[in-house]
């Protein structure tokens, strides 16, 4: 236990005193806020506000039963500030599940890099076993993934109570938290799984760049779910990460959709729910929280599973 410490706190002070490894873990999240100012933020606040105005149309409004509508009262002056809480909060959930995967790829990189350049063989002919040995990388991957991102609430709450938005409550935090760790766990699993292919720096970087060119739209943070064909959502949603993006997205909103879609109909919010992938389907089954909670544990334990047979095989053909 003493040496899979010491192989992990390594682990985790040689991924931090890099700069770059940081940077470039950080890159995809840099990107999706950049994007978000320049043009899809406004994109999202539009659809918002779009939603609104055809509801506000729907005949017959007026007649629909006090149980049918959305608790609160209509305040259309209130339409925009509404609207970018709503945005901002997605947006905080989707950097959140951005981050973890990212970070717990980039910690694992530096496998690639230790065996790449010959430290892995200094480690190899210690008395010490392959499975404590990689068990220090994916262990420093999940505590590292589960910082960053924790980090990222964290500074991303301050920055809304500064502004005046929408903060979590103690309870959606607890369950964020949980969320969290399941996620990280599920990613780093997969990033474990994928690193598995790679021998070299070169490839493990491409392999990176592909992963953070992905995980934005996995997690639907550039395109809407809905928004995009029908056949591509499908697969998309087979991606563990885009059930736990939709997930972690639904705890964010739960408190601003409310005040966003106040007085009207219920539906309005299944529909942007639907629309956004927070509600992601089955066939015509939504994917209900334990299915989801089963899908990102089983898959993490999966891929753990692939991963350990692989590196047994590769070290059957290095002796």
């Amino acid at each position: 236990m003493k040496t899979l410490r010491a192989l992990v706190y390594r682990n985790m002070l040689v991924y931090c005193r890099n700069k770059e490894n940081v940077f470039y873990s950080s890159l995809s999240m840099l990107i999706i806020i950049l994007l978000m100012l320049v043009f899809l933020g406004d994109m999202n606040v539009d659809i918002v506000k779009g939603v609104l105005r055809d509801m506000d149309k729907m005949p017959g409004l007026a007649n629909i039963p006090a149980n049918q509508l959305i608790s609160g009262v209509r305040d259309p002056l209130l339409d925009d500030k509404n609207a970018r809480d709503l945005v901002l909060s997605m947006i905080i959930a989707g950097i959140t599940v951005v981050n973890g995967v990212t970070v717990s790829l980039g910690v694992i990189g530096l496998m690639i890099e230790d065996e790449y350049n010959n430290r892995l063989g200094t480690f190899y002919v210690s008395p010490v076993s392959r499975l404590v040995l990689v068990s220090g990388y994916v262990t420093a991957a999940f505590i590292l993934s589960m910082i960053f991102s924790l980090g990222t609430v964290v500074l991303s709450e301050i920055f809304m109570f500064m502004t005046g938005g929408t903060i979590i409550t103690a309870m959606q935090a607890l369950r964020i938290i949980g969320l969290i760790i399941l996620n990280s766990f599920s990613a780093t699993c997969f990033m474990f799984f994928l690193s598995s292919f790679a021998h070299t720096p070169s490839s493990y970087g491409g392999l990176s760049t592909l992963v953070g060119t992905l995980v934005g739209f996995i997690t639907g943070m550039y395109i809407p779910i809905g928004y995009m064909p029908d056949f591509v959502g499908k697969i998309l949603m087979l991606f563990p990460m885009c059930a736990g993006s939709a997930w972690m997205r639904r705890i964010f909103v739960e408190d601003a959709v409310v005040r966003t879609f106040a007085g009207l109909p219920k539906q309005a919010i299944d529909t942007y729910y639907e629309y956004m992938g927070i509600t992601i389907k089955l066939g015509d089954n939504e994917i209900t929280d334990l299915m989801k909670f089963i899908m990102l544990l089983v898959s993490g334990l999966l891929f753990l599973a692939l991963s350990a047979f692989l590196m047994k095989r590769k070290k059957v053909r290095d002796r």
